[in-house]
This record gives structure tokens, sequence and C-alpha cells, in this order.
């Protein structure tokens, strides 16, 4: 009876750490890992328009929370530049890729961090430590809507996929065997772009060496193929993605503002002008925009991708310093908002926007919550100082927040990354 009993027991802790392996390591399976450093975070306090100076404060120590006085929410350093960069990488600086980028896996376990010299880094969302230094990744390196392990990446005409478990790479697609008549240098998104949502399509360049675009291509990935291809000859596309729900190619085209295709690349749908800064994003309705700094009118503005039809969100005030902006429409589990880094009025502010991440509502006079001062200083001058641009990016369901900083030491590159934490559902509550 008694070794039944013990069989039973054996039987029973198997299955438990069977159950915790799938759960933490399941390949392939798209888990909810809901990791949290910070014990109690807190919603924002502030959505009026009062105009708020940073406080003065010591940098913080890595991986020690900090409550942001003006604005209520916690705050915390994530890298560490003196002692998390590998041996081997001449970085100065640690930070978010950019704005337009997803930072953290499909199931918030890992988060991808950028060295300022080109290197890549995997930390652990829940410690705040990096697990894997310097991967062997080169451009644009996004992860797979599903696979919590896989990491895909471009290597000149070929996307890659990077395997966090086996730490090996292999090939995806070549793309090279589809324009075999044109000599390549990359196929790429040129640093900006995502797939779509679901992770099937993907908006692509063709590129030589000397920077002209060759051609537009649209990916398939459940197919594996090429499904569109569109024939061009320019050197001013600035960088092109596929929409969230994967139905518009759109080209940031330096002459013309955002132009829009559908997906077969057959149709123009539309031409945006004044283009800014910008992402693309979800409404309230479901509906595909872009968000962008409407640099002919001195707004953020919202374009709808179906019609081009533009709406003014809210007026940049340019008259005290000339202003930056960063979008990120990467919190698609929530539509109807996105997110916005201010930067480049010194360390003074002049208006509400200034020196701040904030959170908007996509309809007219709709909700901001604004979120935390950046401490981060840009001096337009200074070439260091591209580093210094918080280009704030936002996880999947709007709960963490992800900054570079300076923290004040402007014309270096010597930067770290900040993470703002926020509950579940913080927005029902404004």
């Amino acid at each position: 009876m008694q070794n039944k009993q013990i069989l039973w027991l054996s039987i029973i802790v198997i299955i438990v750490i069977a159950a915790c392996a799938i759960y933490f390591f399941g390949g392939g399976s798209n888990t909810s890992f809901q990791s949290s450093y910070i014990d109690n975070p807190t919603a924002p306090t502030v959505t009026g328009f009062e105009v708020y100076q940073v406080p003065n404060m010591a940098e913080p120590r890595a991986r020690t929370p900090y409550k942001d006085e003006v604005f209520g929410t916690y705050v915390v350093r994530v890298t560490d530049r003196t002692t998390d960069l590998a041996a081997d990488d001449e970085s100065n600086g640690m930070k978010n890729e950019y704005s337009r980028v997803q930072s953290f896996n499909s199931n918030g376990e890992y988060i991808l961090v950028r060295g300022t010299e080109s290197t890549w880094y995997i930390y652990d969302a829940e410690t705040l430590k990096p697990i894997q230094s310097n991967i062997p990744v080169r451009d644009e390196p996004r992860w797979d809507v599903n696979d919590p392990n896989k990491l895909y990446y471009n290597e000149e005409t070929k996307l890659m996929v990077y395997d966090v478990q086996s730490q090996q790479s292999s090939v995806v697609h070549d793309f090279a065997d589809d324009l075999p008549e044109e000599d390549l240098a990359a196929v790429w998104s040129r640093y900006e772009g995502s797939p779509s949502m679901d992770g099937r399509y993907w908006g692509l360049m063709a590129q030589d060496e000397e920077g002209n675009v060759h051609a537009y291509l649209v990916y398939d990935q459940d197919q594996d193929q090429v499904i569109a291809k569109k024939e061009i000859n320019s050197d001013v596309i600035d960088a092109v993605t596929i929409s969230p729900l994967g139905n518009y190619f759109l080209a940031c085209d330096d002459n013309r503002g955002m132009v829009v295709y559908d997906r077969q690349l057959t149709k123009e749908v539309a031409v945006i002008p004044n283009v800014g800064h910008v992402d693309a994003a979800l409404d309230a309705q479901n509906k595909e925009v872009i968000v962008y700094q409407d640099t002919g009118n001195d707004t953020i503005a919202m374009a709808d991708l179906e019609t081009g039809e533009v709406t003014s969100l809210w007026p940049i005030d340019f008259s005290h310093a000339p202003l930056g902006f960063h979008i990120s429409g990467r919190a698609l589990n929530k539509p109807g908002w996105a997110l916005i880094s201010c930067y480049g009025a010194g360390s003074e502010c002049f208006t509400w926007m200034d020196n701040q991440i904030f959170a908007i509502e996509l309809k007219p006079n709709g909700t901001v919550a604004r979120l935390a001062h950046h401490h981060s200083v840009y001096n337009e001058g200074v070439e260091q100082d591209y580093w210094a641009e918080p280009q704030a990016s936002v996880n999947q369901d709007f709960t963490k927040i992800l900054f570079t900083s300076n923290w004040g030491r402007t014309g270096t590159d010597e930067v770290d990354m900040y993470m703002i934490e926020l509950p579940q559902n913080w927005m029902d509550n404004l």
C-alpha cells in the first residue's frame, strides 16, 4: 500500500514538473508569462495639462525601482551600462531598439536590448538581468508572435531566425532567389518595420549597396513565398512595413510622405503628406491607422489607412523649443491608444508635453495620461545625443513602457534603458 502511494506521489510530481516546463519554456505556445518586477505598480495620476518641471534627482541604481514624484508611476532602470555589457562589446550604452519595435517576446518573459554599437542582449523580464549577451543576430531582430523562443532578423538578403534555447540560427527565406536579376545588399524594412500582428505578412524592400530601392515585396511566411512584388527605382525610401492586420503595405517616401498600397501592391490606396516620426496602430474600432507627427500642421495626428483621412489629435507648441517626437503603436492588444515620447526642450519644460512620456487616446480631445519624465537631455547639434532620444516603446497590453535616457549627460552615448510598469487595464479608471 505504501509503495503504491509513493508511486502515485511520484507520478504527480512528474506531471507538475512537466506542466511547469511547458508553462515557462513551452516551445511555440503563446503562454502568458505575467512577470512583474514592481510589486504594486500604480496607474498614472495626471491627465491634465499643467506644465511640470523635471525633478532634480540622482541617476537611479540599476534594478532599483523609484516613484515618479510628479506623475505617480513606478519606474526602474533596467540596464547597467557599467556591468551588463559583454567584455568584447565596444558599446558605451544600452537601450530599447526603437519606438516602432516590440521589445518583449510573445509571452513577456524576455526583453530584447540593444547596445549602442548594434549589439544585442536578451534580458529576463522578471529579474531584469541579462541572460544572453552579445547574441549572434544582425539587423532588425523581431520576436515571433507565437513562439517565445524565436527571434527573426535580417542578414543581407536572408530572413533568419535565432532560437533562444538552442542559441542557433537558421535561414527562413533567401529573397535573392526572388530577385535573381538584381545585385542586392539587403532585403529588409530598413530598421523600422514589423510583421503583421499575426506574424504572417512582412513588408520589405530590396536595396542595393548604394541605397537604391529596386522593389517592394510582401512575404507570406505561412506559405513561405513572396506573394506580391512591385518594381521601383528610388533612393528616397526611408522605411517600409506592413500594417498591423496585414492589409496594407506602407512606404515612407522622403518626397511624398506615407504612401499606402494594398497588400497585393497593385493599388496605391492613399498618400499621407507631412509625416514625421510615425507608427502603425489600431484605433478603438480596430481600424488600421498611422499615428504621426504632422509636420505641416504642427500636430500629433492620426490617418485612416483605408481612406487616408487625417484626424488631428493634439497641437504641438514649437514656440519655445525645437521638440522631437517618437510614436509607439505596439500595444496592439489595447486598440485605441498610442504612446508618445517628447524630447528636445533641454532641461526646462515650457509646455505640458516637454521631456515626457505620455499615452494618448486615439480620438480628438481624447484622454491623455502622463506617465513619466524621462530625464534625458537632447541637443540636436551633438552627434552622440542621438542616443539620448527616449524612443519609448510599449508592450502588447500597455502595461510596460521602455525608454532610453542619458540622465542629463548631454554629449555622451552613455545611456541606459528604463521601464515604466503599470497595472492591468489602468486606462479603464481614467
